[in-house]
């Protein structure tokens, strides 16, 4: 079996990202059948299952925290990831501020250690206010409330100036209406950003609503299916909103 390639060739011109016959297992098993998909700019693809499904290995291995069975994974030249983990990775303990998390974002492109430049305070000033915890920049990132954590997370994520955003269960804990305006916010700063979104997400009326491309991952039965929602997900679908990918 082949190794992942990361960034070996380049994926088609108007990919931001391609996935062929990817293996996601450990010790040089598979869970899952290859997975295929891509993304292009502008794009939301959501990853669905239920729990032990194999989602959270799918998002480590794309983000190369986990190592691929097989296949390969290959991002634009000079593609940026902006990641958006679970608020519950984030340890409690860490007294760090608000502005500390969102600038952490930046040294994504300045280089850890290196001095930010004004661009780079401008850009983390943008983003926090673009997602509203602009005033809570003094506060401990532990006593903000969950939607607070979310926007200050999806903060660190977009001063990176990301052209694939990823986010891991970016709704987990959150009620239906909640979950709906994070989604909301989170999509219209992709959108003007023309940013790919890449989201596991557990609220299937969500993921049909806002979802251009579904990958559905069923260890248990060891299937994975990819497509529209309106093919995977009992006709559930976009509406009023531009083709995905084929």
């Amino acid at each position: 079996m082949t190794a992942s390639v990361r960034g070996s060739g380049a994926p088609a011109t108007d990919r931001l990202l391609e996935v062929k016959d990817l293996g996601v297992g450990y010790a040089g098993r598979r869970i899952l059948p290859p997975i295929t998909f891509a993304l292009a700019p502008g794009s939301v693809t959501s990853i669905i299952g239920h729990n032990g499904s194999g989602k959270s290995s799918l998002l480590r291995t794309l983000l190369g925290l986990q190592p691929a069975v097989s296949g390969q994974v290959r991002f634009a030249p000079d593609a940026r990831l902006g990641y958006v983990p679970q608020r519950e990775a984030m340890d409690p303990i860490y007294p760090i501020r608000v502005d500390e998390l969102v600038e952490a974002g930046r040294y994504g492109i300045r280089g850890f250690g290196r001095r930010l430049l004004d661009e780079d305070r401008h850009a983390i000033d943008e983003a926090m206010a673009a997602t509203g915890v602009a005033r809570m920049g003094d506060r401990l990132f532990r006593t903000l409330s969950g939607g607070e954590q979310q926007r200050a997370l999806l903060a660190r994520a977009l001063c990176a100036e990301p052209q694939i955003l990823v986010l891991d269960e970016p709704t987990a804990s959150m009620d239906e209406k909640g979950a709906h305006e994070a989604m909301t916010l989170t999509l219209e700063l992709a959108s003007r950003r023309g940013a790919a979104v890449l989201m596991v997400n557990h609220f299937i009326d969500l993921v049909a609503e806002v979802s251009h491309q579904v990958v559905l991952l069923d260890r248990d039965h060891e299937t994975v299916r990819v497509g529209a929602p309106s093919e995977l997900l009992g006709g559930r679908g976009l509406k009023g909103r531009g083709a995905g990918l084929s």
